[in-house]
């Protein structure tokens, strides 16, 4: 059994690209087995990809709401189903923070996603991904 199997879970279409990587608007949802990470990998530059998880596997109270203009650029309905990631950036060694200031949402119904710059201040780019790193800062 290969250690790092990973999962295909579908192609993404980001209309406006990534920002840093507008250029950029076809991409592929992947899973590491068994595991809460997912990678975003853009399908035309081999070398672009960006890891993700489910920003309410490591924060369960987190929740905003998504502004009417990306809800329409998504082109979200009623009963659209939708997935929400957080990038997920490695600082080094047991380091990792999370951007909940910019989620990426996903309509499942149609693989439209959007990358979402919040106006919550609540929330930062760089929130520690781990509970005990955020108590080693304090």
């Amino acid at each position: 059994m290969n250690a790092s199997q990973q999962v295909e879970l579908g192609k993404l279409f980001f209309e406006d690209g990534i920002p840093g990587f507008s250029h950029l608007q076809f991409f592929q949802l992947m899973q590491e087995e068994e595991s809460p990470f997912y990678l975003i990998q853009s399908t035309e530059e081999k070398d672009v990809g960006f890891l993700v998880v489910n920003p309410f596997s490591f924060y369960p109270d987190y929740k905003f709401t998504l502004p009417e203009v990306s809800q329409d650029a998504l082109h979200l309905e009623e009963e659209s189903s939708v997935a929400i990631f957080s990038i997920v950036t490695i600082r080094g060694k047991n380091e990792a923070t999370i951007n909940l200031k910019a989620p990426i949402v996903i309509n499942l119904t149609n693989r439209m996603s959007k990358q979402v710059i919040l106006q919550e201040d609540s929330y930062s780019i760089r929130q520690p991904l781990f509970e005990q790193q955020a108590a080693d800062v304090e």
